[in-house]
């Protein structure tokens, strides 16, 4: 991972990582696994490192640390 912002007590995080891939790929490998995100190209006007934007306004701690080690399982299989 390149590096997370957001700002408390905000409802959104995102991330970008190093390396060239498809965010779409990443995102759509895992709402596979039951975890939605949106890669960060939807959002961008120009060149942007992938990533991804995590709402977590509507979840639990639990859920959060369960999808964020859902994420790393999918990027790492996808590397």
């Amino acid at each position: 991972m390149r590096r997370c912002t957001g700002r408390p007590p905000g409802l959104h995080l995102m991330i970008t990582f190093d390396g060239v891939f498809e965010d779409a790929d990443l995102a759509a490998a895992a709402l596979a696994r039951g975890v939605k995100v949106q890669p960060l190209s939807w959002h961008a006007q120009r060149a942007y490192p992938p990533g991804l934007v995590l709402g977590y306004a509507a979840n639990t701690t639990t859920e959060i640390n369960e999808g964020v080690a859902t994420l790393g399982e999918v990027w790492r299989g996808l590397r």
